[in-house]
């Protein structure tokens, strides 16, 4: 009897700590964002002595973009960067903190649809729509010039649909981990149980927006593939050997594809897929030496 009640006991506990958890994701989270009043101190703890911009900008899809702006000079290029799944603007955080760059350069990191405070938690699943998301955000703060694009993991394939859609507005592009090759993307069982009730509702929103949009992003890449030749612009291709997230095959594919542009790939011995952050160093260099050369 009294380990009857040890077991019943056990499972109501097990029960309401399941529910809080579900009610928590559901409440916003883990929501990996950093909230606009938070920016200036964090990046002025970086070295960053100029204050950032917040803008919302009305996009072509009907949802509005978030963006942070570093710098707002006429004179001076802009560069837009693309973070990952999950992710959101202040994945590229130690970019717009950095001097040496935004003395050479305008930074904008925006956040992707579904993630930061771009329509939280509905992912956008056409890479063309996410394209159109950066026209918007281009247009809007350099109207009529051309912009640099970074992206990484999967912010990679957006801009370069970016540049397949709208070639003439690209000056070139960093792609950092790029995961664009649709013949590598896997499929783990767990994508289909956890993109709907009830394995979604044990998932923070951000991680559900992130498995919704990696599950349907092998079809958008099978879509780029007549499109490849379009890309015109300087490419810069940072991939590390042992990435055990995105295939570094991908470089390969790259260089297949990337016919009309000039493609430089720099290969890390190691770095897995977090070398957006573990070697700043390589990146901050890449984006300077296109952004300073051109």
């Amino acid at each position: 009897m009294k380990l009857r009640r040890i077991v019943h006991l056990t499972m109501y506990i097990l029960l309401a700590l399941l529910l809080l958890w579900i009610i928590a994701v559901q409440a916003g989270c883990m929501s990996m964002r950093t909230p606009d009043r938070e920016w200036t101190e964090k990046l002025r703890a970086k070295g960053q002595t100029r204050a950032p911009g917040f803008r919302d900008i009305p996009g072509s899809t009907g949802r509005t973009i978030h963006a942070v702006v570093v710098g707002s000079t006429d004179t001076l290029p802009w560069v837009i960067f693309l973070h990952g799944s999950p992710g959101s603007a202040d994945a590229y955080l130690d970019y717009l903190a950095d001097t040496s760059l935004s003395r050479h350069a305008n930074l904008v990191s925006m956040d992707r649809a579904g993630f930061g405070y771009t329509d939280f938690g509905h992912p956008e699943i056409s890479l063309q729509r996410q394209a159109e998301d950066i026209k918007a955000v281009a247009d809007s703060l350099a109207p009529g010039k051309q912009v640099f694009l970074v992206g990484h993991s999967l912010g990679s394939p957006v801009i370069f649909r970016f540049a397949m859609d709208y070639p003439g507005q690209v000056a070139g592009i960093i792609n950092v981990a790029g995961s664009v090759d649709a013949s590598l993307e896997p499929h783990p069982w767990w994508q289909n149980f956890f993109d709907v009730p009830p394995g979604k509702w044990l998932l923070p929103k951000s991680f559900w927006t992130s498995n919704r949009e990696i599950k349907y992003l092998e079809p958008e890449l099978e879509k780029m593939m007549p499109l490849w030749a379009s890309v015109q612009c300087p490419v810069h291709i940072i991939h590390a050997k042992n990435d055990r997230l995105v295939d570094v095959r991908n470089v390969d594919f790259c260089r297949r594809m990337l016919t009309g542009a000039p493609v430089q790939v720099t290969l890390l011995e190691k770095g897995d897929h977090f070398i957006l952050w573990t070697r700043t160093d390589v990146v901050n260099a890449a984006i300077l030496n296109m952004v300073v050369r051109k």
